[in-house]
């Protein structure tokens, strides 16, 4: 199925949670927040959170410095 992270698809398998996919990416859970249908998804909620085909995420890291 196919999920779209900031507008841009990706391929995951059915039963895929927020967790694996943040994983799959690469990513690490510090400094990141993720939203669907432009509602944050608590971390704790990531392993909970089934996607579903055409969900649309927003991922929003944070970058330090000035």
């Amino acid at each position: 199925m196919t999920v779209f992270l900031n507008d841009k698809p990706h391929e995951v398998a059915e039963g895929t949670s927020l967790a694996a996919l943040v994983e799959r990416l690469g990513l690490k859970p510090q400094g990141i927040a993720v939203a669907i249908n432009y509602e944050v998804i608590p971390k704790d909620q990531w392993t909970d959170t089934l996607l579903s085909d055409r969900t649309e995420l927003m991922l929003i890291q944070a970058i330090s410095g000035g």
